[in-house]
């Protein structure tokens, strides 16, 4: 892309310019956008593969939702929301406390290590009543699971409309499914939790 320049986030990401920490204006350095588009590429595509997969797991248990989206595609995207708040592909973010803070009467001290539960928080009583419970038809206006503030997920639009994509197009051409319980197999790591194959049966 730096000899044959497209219109494309590797030519946008090698062609901005900015101001660094120095007050120099400068573009990125070949490490840099490396670094970068390899973090987009395994984050994207890590999480978003768990999200499809238990989009198939939560719907095959919960046939009557999935046939309402069957019948009605316009459902699709808020079903995606709430996919992502029931079981969100990233349960948990770790963070540094950079200085000390207070938060709810409880002070963090500098250089602590903070383990937030966003899956805990998405389900939080409080915020989303019967927080246990999946529902298409919830209204849901914010929840955690692409962060917030500073660090909300740079690929959360792309993770919507690839899962939405990928529930129109498996609904269409697999109406009705269960999963084979005896060959699923679940994926845990330190950042991700979902499914490393779930095959389902069709009639």
């Amino acid at each position: 892309r730096a000899e044959h320049p497209s219109d494309d986030l590797m030519t946008d990401l090698l062609q901005a310019e900015f101001e660094d920490v120095d007050g120099e204006v400068r573009t990125l350095t070949k490490e840099q956008v490396l670094g970068y588009v390899g973090l987009l590429a395994s984050a994207g595509n890590e999480t978003t593969n768990r999200l499809i997969s238990w989009t198939g797991k939560v719907l095959a248990d919960h046939p009557d939702q999935r046939r309402e989206l069957l019948e009605d595609r316009d459902l699709i995207p808020n079903a995606i929301e709430e996919m992502l708040r029931f079981e969100p592909p990233s349960p948990v973010q770790a963070r540094y406390v950079t200085r000390e803070v207070e938060h709810h009467g409880e002070v963090m001290p500098e250089g602590a290590v903070v383990l937030l539960l966003t899956a805990s928080a998405n389900r939080d009583e409080a915020r989303f009543p019967d927080g246990d419970r999946f529902d298409i038809h919830r209204q849901i206006d914010h929840h955690l699971t692409f962060g917030h503030g500073i660090h909300f997920c740079l690929g959360a639009a792309l993770a919507r409309m690839e899962g939405r994509v990928a529930l129109d197009e498996v609904l269409t051409r697999f109406p009705e499914w269960e999963v084979d319980w005896d060959n699923a197999v679940q994926a845990r790591t330190s950042t991700v939790r979902g499914w490393e194959s779930l095959p389902v049966v069709t009639p």
